[in-house]
């Protein structure tokens, strides 16, 4: 029989934060080595997800910063109670700038794209409206659980809008990195002869239509390379 686990020792700060860098600096150099690894057509399919528009989009980190970060800077990790504050409503201001509605009756069909009215967040994120004019009009923070409601009406996962710039940067690599893993296996199991590839569940790979075409990319390649 199994001797019960010891219970996890707590992690002072210090020790939370050298952990958290020592995994971001992990992931950067994995996924270095996974991208150098993939034939030229498969790594073209990667890069776009690598495009500081695309960082920016899917984390809020400012698109200028991202170039530093894929260089090896150190992201920053400042949860202060006034920077944590502001991040959190730009966060806010970015997804409503950023997440568009395009209306579809029949009078404004065609119209071009908008920014969701403040009623509408209110409604599709089951908020009040007053707690989504405190937030975007007052510039005041709002409860966990509300926040998290915001965050699914744009499409994010909850996080996004208190993530330090470290906390995002790790959520975005650590999937990418999780996917190329996988590729990694297929490829090693083509150059053994494998001629069929396991179905994928959706937990194996999270950037689905990037990773589906890399992986035929890579399929393709090693074949190529049989005949």
């Amino acid at each position: 029989m199994n001797e019960p686990a010891e219970p996890a020792e707590a992690l002072d700060d210090e020790s939370s934060t050298e952990l958290a860098s020592a995994e971001a600096d992990e992931l950067l150099s994995e996924l270095r080595d996974l991208r150098q690894s993939l034939d030229p057509t498969a790594r073209e399919k990667l890069d776009p997800l690598l495009t500081p528009e695309t960082v920016n989009y899917a984390t809020g980190i400012a698109p200028e910063r991202v170039p530093a970060l894929f260089a090896g800077a150190a992201p920053d990790s400042d949860d202060s109670k006034d920077v944590s504050k502001a991040r959190y409503l730009q966060r806010m201001i970015f997804l409503r700038e950023t997440r568009l509605t395009t209306p579809m009756t029949r009078r404004l069909s065609g119209r071009t794209p908008r920014q969701y009215r403040l009623g509408e967040i209110a409604r599709g994120s089951n908020n009040s409206r007053q707690t989504i004019h405190y937030v975007f009009q007052d510039g005041r923070l709002t409860s966990p659980e509300n926040t998290a409601r915001i965050e699914r009406f744009f499409g994010v996962l909850p996080g996004f809008c208190s993530y330090t710039e470290r906390e995002a940067w790790i959520a975005y690599l650590r999937p990418i990195v999780r996917d190329l893993r996988f590729l990694s296996k297929v490829a090693e199991a083509l150059e053994h002869g494998v001629t069929k590839v396991a179905a994928r569940s959706q937990d194996d790979v999270t950037q689905d239509d990037a990773m589906d075409e890399i992986l035929s990319a890579v399929i393709a390649a090693r074949r190529g390379k049989r005949r």
